[in-house]
């Protein structure tokens, strides 16, 4: 009877252990270290991960698990996440702290039953995303939280303290139920201020072109159009580069003659496209314009400006380059004298003078859009002198100045500061922000 007893006890131990390791890590890039049970340890390839261990990860860092159901998760530079729960046959849970991840989850998922329910759940600090077989980016700054779809299905919705919330895949499932479904191709953000995700909206072109190939948050990538191809996913136009779609207005009529398509006066369904692809803000919901870039990082939206050419090929609104760029990793470069710091604050150099840009409209139509911000401050040598800009594009008026920007080449990083709204502190880089209150810019659109 005893040795039947240390038998089963055996047996049931090596279950007990092989159940808790999840995942495994496949790559792993600068540093990265894994918290189990209290203890923290540096992690390393073919290391696996129990349930319950939380993995974080250093600047120009990256680590590449994979699951025991061959789904695949990259957990991108400065990010801290938590597998909350997975295996046993119920949905997985993971709470991502801080950061982003790109991750492929199969559609399989341990062979669930239920198809039409989530196989994954991933909570940030206000947000919950229900995944059923897909390839997805999340990300989130502490305070915002966006998700960028690029095949498969998911749901997204805004949850306060998500993050502190106990494990209960059917509440889970009932948020982001109530969410949006975001289809390939568009993204979504959940802001600290705004009750509802925004409605998914198509991003701009060359930037998800971008973002699907770079899976392993390389900064160290050649541009997205030097030979490649467009895969059938694309919504960019046969025959044509997602640079040339997405930063080449002028350009544009040329390129698509080019490909055979034929352009001229738009009718009726042009009208009807353009106005649906403006975006809109009604009844507590808020549609970005399509083409809008996407700082991944802290869900600041930019949404192009108005001169912009619309493409009824892939339904967005074509931003010229002075409203900025794509980077080689996927995220949104801001002109040279604008930084979006770790909170999202946009801030200009302009005049020798360092000045805080307050949020634009994401909507093309009555008010200025970042994409029309970015212009000025690109093409004005002293934004301090501007009272108006007469030609129907923003009003500004700067009150008070922060002392002169860092020199040219560096970082402009700012400190972490209390949240009011999600009981914590917004993420920072440095150890104290500039002490003088940054200017506010007021944009409005003239008549």
């Amino acid at each position: 009877m005893r040795s039947t007893f240390i038998v089963m006890l055996f047996i049931f131990t090596q279950l007990a252990f092989a159940q808790s390791k999840v995942a495994v890590v496949k790559m792993l890039r600068g540093d990265a270290s894994v918290v189990e049970n209290g203890k923290t340890g540096k992690l390393a390839t073919e290391q696996w991960v129990p349930a319950g261990a939380v993995v974080k990860t250093g600047d120009k860092s990256f680590v590449r698990l994979v699951f025991i159901d061959k789904s695949q998760m990259n957990i991108g530079p400065n990010s801290e996440m938590k597998i909350e729960q997975f295996g046993g046959g119920d949905a997985g849970v993971i709470d991502l702290v801080k950061g982003k991840i790109r991750s492929q989850v199969s559609k399989d998922y341990l062979q669930q039953k239920d198809k039409d329910k989530s196989k994954m759940f991933i909570k940030t600090p206000n947000a919950v995303m229900g995944i059923r077989g897909t390839d997805f980016l999340i990300s989130t700054n502490g305070v915002n939280s966006s998700a960028v779809l690029f095949e498969g299905e998911v749901v997204f919705n805004k949850v306060e303290n998500a993050a502190s919330r106990e494990i209960n895949t059917n509440n889970l499932e009932a948020a982001v139920d109530r969410g949006v479904r975001i289809f390939p191709g568009e993204f979504s953000v959940v802001e600290a201020n705004r009750p509802n995700p925004t409605v998914p909206a198509v991003l701009n072109v060359q930037q998800i072109e971008t973002l699907e190939k770079n899976q392993d948050f390389s900064k160290d990538r050649s541009p997205s159009d030097q030979g490649s191809q467009t895969t059938a996913k694309s919504v960019v136009p046969p025959g044509l580069s997602g640079t040339s779609v997405a930063n080449q207005a002028g350009a544009l009529d040329k390129e698509l003659k080019q490909a055979g398509v034929e352009v001229g006066a738009s009718n009726q369904a042009d009208k009807v496209g353009i106005e649906a692809a403006k975006g809109f803000e009604q009844n507590g919901q808020l549609k970005p314009t399509n083409g809008s870039y996407l700082h991944v990082d802290t869900g600041v939206v930019i949404a192009p400006p108005k001169d912009s050419a619309y493409d009824s090929n892939s339904n967005t609104f074509v931003p010229s380059g002075s409203a900025g760029s794509v980077a080689a990793d996927g995220n949104y470069q801001p002109p040279s004298n604008v930084t979006i710091t770790d909170s999202g604050k946009i801030l200009a150099s302009s005049g020798g003078q360092m000045i805080q840009i307050q949020p634009a409209s994401v909507v093309m139509g009555s008010s200025a859009t970042l994409g029309d911000v970015m212009k000025i401050v690109t093409t004005t040598p002293n934004l301090n002198t501007i009272t108006t800009l007469t030609a129907g594009v923003a009003t500004i008026n700067p009150t008070t100045i922060l002392p002169p920007p860092p020199p040219a080449g560096s970082t402009f990083k700012e400190a972490p500061t209390l949240c009011s709204t999600c009981g914590g502190a917004i993420p920072g880089s440095a150890t104290q922000l500039n002490n003088k209150t940054p200017v506010k810019i007021d944009v409005t659109v003239g008549p």
